[in-house]
């Protein structure tokens, strides 16, 4: 089930962090009951490093949105990431790209969320797996 629409208003009605503005996205899909979310970001060239790539610093702040943004779909709450493992596959070419993740299992304290970024070029740069913390 796409919850897009009603995705972006729940986070549109939400406190924004400072940092959020360095990582603007568009909610392309979501589905609350997994847990899934699908965004799409806006190129952001200071994110360049030497080669036309998104740094890997930067694509890992991406891949953090991916699994804040899905935590925050399946449990209604934001949820401070604990451990984050990224592995860089690819480039991940600089320009608008994609990122998809999905919440694997939530438990009363913890939840563990997969994700992954596709670069402009439309290639994997980065599979993550994250681990956050639920409020009880």
């Amino acid at each position: 089930m796409n919850n897009a629409s009603e995705l972006s208003a729940l986070l549109d009605s939400q406190p924004k962090p400072v940092c959020a503005k360095l990582t603007p996205f568009e909610v392309v899909d979501a589905d609350f009951d997994a847990g899934f979310v699908a965004l799409r970001f806006s190129e952001q060239p200071a994110f360049s490093n030497h080669w036309g790539n998104i740094q890997g610093g930067f694509g890992v702040a991406l891949i953090d949105v991916l699994v804040s943004v899905a935590a925050y779909a399946k449990l209604r709450q934001w949820c401070p990431t604990v451990e984050i493992k990224s592995s860089f596959v690819a480039p991940a070419k600089l320009g608008e790209c994609r990122g998809e993740a999905r919440v694997i299992k939530a438990g009363k304290s913890l939840a563990f969320v997969e994700a992954r970024l596709w670069g402009a070029d439309g290639q994997l740069g980065i599979h993550a797996t994250a681990t956050v913390s639920v409020k009880a």
